[in-house]
């Protein structure tokens, strides 16, 4: 096992765990439990020890806890650690060693080569949610949701505990909430939480963001479900938000701002009239849904839950830079080699918080990030924090391998920019908004979409007077130990969307169980005290927000 053997290998290790749990990284206690290196050969021992050191090296750069131990130690009455994922390294395939006394954690199983198995606290097995066997199966595919929304439920106490809260209060009783959120496992079981303690609720999902298994087990249980998956803006997406919203909701809450705008459009002659007729308040949780917002007429009051500090401090940074990095690697890596990060760049276009966590994050898996952020404080901390930055897209990414943009507005990756890349460069949206990608402009400018044999993975090939010169300027030498098939062209993925949401399982439980937090201590505020808020946007109380962190803490084990 060479050093870059052993950087694949802990890659592949932690995106295994991250795709089966859909746990969060960063803080995170990390028990890497190996057999004494010392009593192996020489070949064994240096393939461990290279194994131990490169895992230990990403995980720290992620912001994990790790302690790092031998068998014997492990079996030692003296340890005494808190562990939150215990990761059997270098044991071969067929030898188990044991869950360790006194530890409720998941472990992962992971020989030096082979098969890397997940496992529960409870001993059962952990599936990666694009299994096979789960999406050929519809019935299986069930199965898995209702276990999924279980297993995230379990893990979200801090919405659970602001819920209950609302139930004691009898406040929710028969009334009308709309979800308008990424409809994955999280979602559902928010939305469960909510139906159980006595309100009414309906949950929209965009199609793209939609999973139909999640949609199947939430009518199951009784909860109005307007979703459908497929590709966004579909006449069928337009009709289900129009139902959705024409049902009296009182209050709503959205990502992305879309519904609560639509609602706006309630006269006699508009597509929902009516919407606004019961609506007493909404709330949004996210920077690009807010930022339509602030100029936006508002006739309603909305809680801007994505200010939040305990909200955008950690779901942004460390959530959406975490899923979108492992979504990426997951899409351009299916067969689970190791994706080359540490021998790429790559550039991050904007560094709000999602981009300085994605940036982190790929600099932790050995790549080299260049920033892109046209505002001055922002590029001065980016290259504070040590990457090169430039306030220019145009001129700084021709020797990219990695484009990915998350400013969250539209048309920040231009068609003349898909021209300046090599041929094989993969580009893709963290976080975003429609039309991140000039996708559309490019196939209107002669650019042909090329489905790849790959996940919701599209090569986009530039007319030929464009893919010429590409060719011209021998920037398809990259492409390398890659994949031949993306040489044709620029590769997208899932069609600039959202990454982490459309083609991953959106960000990690814990950190969204602080953003549901959030946004149902929104839904008190607006229940409570609607009619006296006036129309337009209106922060989160500061005693809400430190309440929300508060719970995490306590969650974590953490003491104040």
């Amino acid at each position: 096992m060479t050093v870059r053997d052993a950087l694949a290998r802990a890659q592949v290790i932690l995106r295994r765990f991250a795709a089966t749990s859909n746990l969060l990284i960063p803080g995170r206690h990390f028990l890497l439990r190996h057999a004494p290196i010392s009593g192996l050969a020489h070949g064994p021992a240096e393939q461990l020890s290279r194994l131990v050191s490169a895992l230990e090296d990403i995980l720290t750069g992620f912001g994990a806890h790790v302690t790092v131990i031998d068998e014997d130690e492990a079996t030692s009455p003296n340890l005494s650690l808190p562990v939150h994922v215990v990761i059997n390294l270098g044991f071969p395939s067929n030898v188990h060693p044991g869950a360790l006394a006194n530890v409720d954690a998941v472990t992962v199983d992971a020989p030096l080569s082979g098969q890397i198995v997940v496992w529960a606290p409870d001993g059962s097995r952990l599936l990666d949610p694009h299994d096979p066997a789960l999406t050929d199966d519809p019935h299986a595919a069930v199965e898995y949701a209702r276990g999924r929304i279980e297993w995230a439920r379990q893990r979200m106490p801090v919405t659970e505990a602001a819920v209950a809260k609302l139930a004691e209060s009898g406040i929710l009783k028969g009334r009308r909430i709309g979800l308008a959120l990424v409809l994955e496992p999280k979602t559902a079981s928010l939305a469960l939480m909510l139906d159980q303690a006595g309100a009414r609720v309906s949950v929209f999902g965009h199609a793209d963001e939609t999973r139909d298994d999640i949609a199947h087990v939430l009518s199951e249980q009784g909860v109005a479900v307007f979703a459908e998956s497929g590709e966004r803006g579909n006449p069928r997406e337009r009709q289900l938000a129009r139902q959705f919203l024409t049902q009296g909701l009182e209050v709503l809450l959205d990502d992305g701002s879309h519904l609560i705008r639509l609602a706006h459009d309630d006269g006699p002659r508009g597509e929902v009239p009516g919407a606004l007729d019961h609506l007493i308040g909404a709330a949004e949780e996210t920077t690009s849904g807010l930022r339509p917002l602030r100029s936006f007429p508002l006739r309603i009051p909305v809680i801007a839950s994505n200010d939040a500090r305990s909200k955008t401090l950690f779901d942004n940074a460390y959530a959406t830079g975490q899923s979108c990095l492992t979504t990426i690697l997951d899409l351009v890596d299916p067969t689970l080699q190791g994706y080359p990060l540490w021998t790429q760049r790559v550039v991050v276009v904007g560094y709000g918080d999602v981009g300085q966590g994605f940036a982190r994050f790929c600099r932790a898996m050995g790549a080299r990030v260049r920033v892109v952020e046209v505002d001055p404080v922002r590029q001065l901390q980016a290259q504070m924090d040590g990457f090169e930055s430039s306030p220019q897209l145009v001129g700084h990414v021709g020797d990219a391998d990695m484009v990915v943009s998350a400013t969250g507005e539209a048309s920040t990756i231009p068609v003349s920019v898909l021209e300046q890349l090599r041929l094989g460069t993969v580009v893709a949206v963290a976080g975003g908004v429609d039309n991140e990608v000039e996708l559309a402009a490019a196939r209107a400018q002669g650019w042909t979409q090329e489905a790849s044999s790959f996940r919701s993975v599209s090569v986009f090939v530039a007319p030929p007077a464009v893919s010429a010169r590409m060719n011209e300027d021998e920037r398809v030498t990259h492409v390398r130990d890659v994949n031949d098939e993306f040489s044709r062209g620029i590769v997208v993925l899932d069609n600039g969307s959202c990454i982490n949401c459309t083609a991953g399982e959106g960000n990690p439980i814990e950190v969204m169980d602080m953003s549901f937090g959030v946004q149902v201590a929104a839904l008190r505020r607006i229940l409570e005290g609607g009619a006296d808020l006036s129309a337009g946007l209106h922060p989160l109380p500061e005693q809400d927000d430190r309440g929300v962190a508060e719970h995490a803490l306590e969650a974590l084990g953490v003491t104040r």
